[in-house]
């Protein structure tokens, strides 16, 4: 590797000076509106030597890992496209897509990191009790009564707490942000956690949410509406590390062919 293409962070890791660099983006399409609105997010004077270089190049980036594994989407035909999001959910969530759902995938829309800035915005529900800003979605997949929330970690664990809520974590927060904004929208709710595999917490974690949907109810007690669809909720929760999704891909090649 020519030293030249990366920085070291004062901890150890790779920063790329350029996406082209970074062997995850390489080949990617980094024209997107999506991913040149994401690399202008740069490290700040605490990070040392690599201040001002691209969050998203360093080899550690979530960001990263979302957009090599998920951006070939944009460009595939939609039956292709389809198939590839009936595999990815049902390998999440263990069980079969419904086949109204599967229809509409081939249409889907795939929007990375929306909600804070970029629209659609994801705001938390009004009655939340503290002080939230708008939450940032790795990838949105909207479909036609659908919405999918892929909340992306990669070698960390899930946030636990936010500033002003401290046992309000990100599963939770996606779940009720998420619910708030698609059942105003008419729409049905999905949650993805992607993971590298040794995030075990965080798997453990939701599946506690998953198999005791009453610990959801009780985490969002300004939510009036929650207990009267937590079995939706629980029933459209998955998971899935990494690793497993170039997998996806391939089975679905094979099937086609």
């Amino acid at each position: 590797m020519n030293q030249e293409k990366f920085l070291c962070s004062e901890t150890g890791v790779k920063v790329y000076l350029k996406p082209e660099y970074h062997p995850d983006l390489k080949g990617t399409d980094l024209s997107h509106p999506d991913f040149v609105r994401k690399a202008r997010e740069l490290f700040s004077d605490k990070h040392g030597k690599v201040k001002g270089l691209l969050r998203i190049c360093s080899e550690n980036s979530e960001d990263a890992q979302t957009w090599m594994h998920f951006s070939p989407l944009l460009s595939m035909s939609p039956q292709r496209k389809g198939n590839w999001l009936e595999a990815f959910l049902e390998e999440s969530t263990k069980r079969k897509t419904k086949q109204d759902l599967v229809r509409t995938l081939r249409h889907a829309k795939l929007l990375f990191w929306r909600g804070k800035k970029a629209e659609p915005i994801y705001k938390s529900p009004p009655n939340l009790g503290c002080p939230e800003g708008n939450t940032e979605v790795d990838l949105t997949i909207l479909a036609e009564k659908v919405i999918i929330f892929v909340e992306a970690k990669y070698r960390s664990e899930i946030s636990m707490h936010t500033t002003h809520c401290p046992n309000r974590d990100q599963i939770i927060r996606n779940i009720d942000v998420g619910t708030y904004y698609a059942w105003n929208e008419g729409l049905d709710f999905y949650f993805i956690l992607i993971t590298s595999s040794n995030c075990m917490k965080s798997r453990e974690i939701l599946r506690r949410y998953s198999d005791d949907p009453q610990t959801i109810v009780d985490r969002v007690p300004h939510r009036a509406d929650i207990p009267n669809k937590i079995g939706q909720i629980a029933d459209n929760m998955g998971s899935m590390t990494w690793n497993i999704l170039p997998r996806i891909g391939k089975k679905r090649v094979l099937r086609e062919i």
